[in-house]
């Protein structure tokens, strides 16, 4: 018995009527009645493979419409500026919208769908090493009524692949924000910091952030996140962190960046097939506090206030604000805020004051959880809490620099009692 076998590759979308044809004399020497029950066997197989293939491709205007009624814009209690996300498969009870970490991250949000409709937050959980976030709101019955977008397979994506974003850029001068779908193609595929993966060029804007990337099935492939340009940004500010390597990386593209060749103008997503297998975060405790007031108060440049606003986050974190001061707290203290905290830091001080700078420089100088004399003086000369070369105690709190003209890691002070500096520092491994 002689078989015909038709092999679909994968980047085969669709079979022709002409493909069809030509394939029919292939069908081998077969006896006349069994040719003419073979061939047409053959022909509505070939021609069911075909339209089932080619179902799998939409037309920009069907995935337009199919993404507009799970598009969610995300914007602020207390301040100006938004982001987007998009609802995905979630537990029973509530809507589950997929974002982007940065837009969420130490602010109050309010929620608003298709329909118009305002929703109160019921969660927000971030992820602590991917610019990803996963924030609920309350349905009305155990399905929420809203529609979730299908994920795709982000492993096959391809360069010069066609995909579709939608989100709710900018608009100068204010005014209602309208929802946006535009058109691009995948530029290139690597890994960066933050989870991105997938970079494309595209007409996107501010505002855009934690939308939907889909391919032509209209299915998710990523969520869209940040430009070139700040990508690098971000990286700058954790420079001294980096390995030499890195850092000549960086340096390279920083300096193409700075002479105005058009890198900015890719964009970068996160593949979903990475959200898919780092879930597990989204059971992880999540911030405590709310951090609108200290984000306002570092974007005005004012570091005493936010300094200040840090150490009272820190007391209410702890439940202490009766006390007024740490001692046994600090092993229990929250890491998810001590992170939400050091980002605002680093990112308003362009990498310069944080938390997380600080656990830098007291590693680079030998720090450990032991207390070391040696090394906590050197610790803090190299940061400008202590004269160099003076004995005594530390600076006053009225002694302090309190701009960015002060030393790297000089801030935030937040000296909250009897509690050994480096057990903070030291307290999150991925801080």
């Amino acid at each position: 018995m002689v078989y015909f076998h038709v092999n679909l590759l994968p980047r085969k979308q669709h079979i022709t009527v002409v493909e069809i044809i030509h394939l029919l004399p292939y069908s081998l020497k077969l006896s006349a009645k069994s040719m003419k029950f073979r061939s047409c066997w053959l022909i509505f197989t070939l021609i069911g493979l075909s339209l089932t293939s080619c179902g799998q491709q939409k037309s920009s205007q069907e995935i337009a419409e199919t993404v507009k009624n799970s598009i969610v814009l995300i914007s602020y209690q207390n301040e100006g500026g938004h982001g987007t996300g998009f609802i995905v498969p979630g537990p029973t009870g509530v809507c589950t919208v997929l974002t982007a970490r940065h837009v969420v991250e130490g602010r109050s949000l309010n929620l608003q769908t298709n329909d118009q409709q305002l929703h109160k937050t019921d969660s927000i959980q971030t992820s602590s090493n991917l610019d990803l976030a996963v924030v609920t709101f309350p349905s009305a019955g155990e399905k929420c009524p809203y529609p979730s977008l299908n994920l795709g397979d982000s492993d096959r994506v391809k360069e010069t692949d066609q995909i579709y974003i939608s989100g709710f850029p900018d608009r100068v001068g204010g005014g209602k924000l309208v929802r946006q779908f535009v058109r691009g193609s995948v530029s290139g595929l690597d890994v960066l910091e933050q989870g991105y993966g997938i970079s494309y060029d595209a007409s996107t804007f501010g505002g855009m952030s934690g939308g939907p990337v889909l391919d032509t099935s209209g299915k998710v492939v990523a969520v869209h996140g940040k430009t070139d340009a700040q990508i690098v940004a971000d990286l700058q500010s954790q420079q001294a962190s980096l390995s030499p390597q890195q850092q000549a990386a960086l340096q390279q593209a920083a300096t193409r960046v700075a002479g105005g060749v058009q890198i900015n103008t890719y964009k970068w997503g996160i593949p979903i097939k990475t959200y898919q297998a780092n879930q597990s975060w989204e059971n992880q405790p999540i911030a405590k506090a709310d951090y609108t007031k200290l984000q306002q108060l570092l974007a005005g440049g004012k570091w005493k206030e936010a300094d200040e606003e840090t150490n009272n986050k820190m007391l209410e974190v702890a439940g202490r604000q009766k006390e007024g001061w740490l001692d046994d707290d600090r092993e229990n203290f929250s890491c998810p805020d001590l992170r939400a905290m050091d980002r605002l830091w680093v990112k308003y001080s362009d990498g310069r004051f944080g938390f997380s700078v600080q656990k830098q420089i007291y590693q680079s100088l030998g720090g450990t959880k032991e207390y070391d004399i040696k090394v906590w003086v050197a610790y803090a000369e190299a940061i400008g809490w202590k004269q160099k070369g003076e004995k005594g105690e530390l600076l006053s709190d009225s002694q302090l620099t309190f701009n960015t003209n002060a030393p790297r890691g000089h801030l935030p002070f937040t000296w909250v009692g009897n509690w050994s500096w480096q057990n903070i520092l030291l307290l999150c491994r991925d801080l």
